[in-house]
């Protein structure tokens, strides 16, 4: 595909009859993908790119790395906020699920999935109890005497349960935070992608070769772009 194609709105075809991706004329039939006019060509890549399971595992480290590194940007704020102002902005924690669900989707090429969803809450989660810990670290005294090893075990321990005793302190804050998890969670809904075809085109020049369904205007499923691919 030679071009990047949405499958957030139907695009109708150029001319009488062309490829919604890659703009290049249907010869005798054609594919569908969520409402979507494709050719042959496209339509084998969407399927290679969104059915298969081909690279999953590259692909599912690409989206923790990603997850990880937005999550970091989070919690880096929502630690300087606890730590310079010492009130819990709770608020912050849906603005690290945001970060951590938005970089997941991306390192996992707009799929998204059950899998992935669980990587981005865990992530979330992780990151607001590590910089609950952190924040108190900076403005606490009583860590001087603790080593190395024992602020990287106190910051691993607040990965685990650091949310859910700050929620047993601040019930509206858990709440809040749930909702930060929620985001994580939602960001990473699975996209199916339903192709069918091939469809034959109409013989007659005063009859439109596309599914008739197209013409009724109807919202095509709100689902990501597809990355262009080289020929």
């Amino acid at each position: 595909m030679d071009t990047e194609i949405q499958f957030d709105r139907v695009e109708r075809p150029i001319g009488a009859s062309a490829c919604t991706s890659c703009r290049s004329a249907l010869l005798g039939s054609y594919f569908q993908a969520n409402g979507q006019v494709l050719c042959e060509r496209c339509a084998e890549a969407i399927r290679k790119l969104f059915v298969s399971g081909e690279g999953g595992f590259l692909r599912f480290l690409k989206a923790a790395a990603f997850g990880i590194g937005g999550g970091l940007a989070g919690a880096a704020v929502y630690t300087a906020v606890l730590a310079l102002t010492q009130i819990n902005a709770a608020l912050i924690t849906i603005l690290i699920g945001f970060l951590v669900g938005k970089m997941v989707r991306q390192g996992s090429e707009n799929r998204g999935g059950v899998g992935y969803q669980i990587m981005a809450v865990l992530i979330t989660y992780g990151m607001i109890g590590a910089s609950i810990v952190l924040s108190e670290m900076f403005i606490g005294d009583d860590e001087t005497h603790l080593g190395i090893l024992g602020k990287i075990f106190r910051v691993a321990f607040g990965a685990v349960a650091g949310p859910v005793i700050a929620a047993t302190h601040n019930l509206l804050g858990g709440v809040i935070t749930l909702f930060g998890l929620m985001q994580a969670w939602k960001m990473n809904k699975a996209v199916v992608v339903n192709i069918t075809g091939p469809h034959a085109l109409a013989s007659s020049a005063g009859h439109d070769p596309i599914d008739p369904t197209l013409a009724q205007d109807q919202p095509a499923p709100v689902l990501p772009p597809i990355p262009p691919q080289s020929a």
